[in-house]
């Protein structure tokens, strides 16, 4: 795990520590030490594997994307009206051999 993964599982689990010994301090005035060692490990724990979760999947998605060269860019660009494609503008296919009534239709 690199800094950032380790700076994101500390942050959350002194949070998740400090709100479970704010909570019934504020409340019961009395704080269960178990309780707040054992929801700090638990928020470490779910942040480390959620960080592990979305990096992973970036690492895979970046593995399985085709690599795009100069060559491809033109089977991704948008055809223009006039290369068969038609007026996307109006609606126009290009085939302009109907007749008015048709086209009042």
């Amino acid at each position: 795990m690199d800094g950032r993964g380790i700076a994101e599982v500390i942050g959350s689990a002194l949070v998740g520590g400090g709100l479970a010994v704010a909570g019934p301090w504020l409340f019961a005035d009395s704080v269960d030490w178990v309780l707040v060692v054992g929801l700090t490990v638990g928020v470490a724990i779910a942040a480390a594997a959620n960080y592990r979760g979305r990096t992973g999947h970036a690492e895979r998605v970046a593995a399985e994307v085709p690599e795009v060269t100069d060559d491809d860019c033109e089977s991704y660009a948008e055809r223009a009206a006039g290369d068969n494609g038609g007026d996307r503008e109006n609606g126009s296919n290009g085939d302009e051999t109907g007749t008015d009534a048709d086209r009042a239709r």
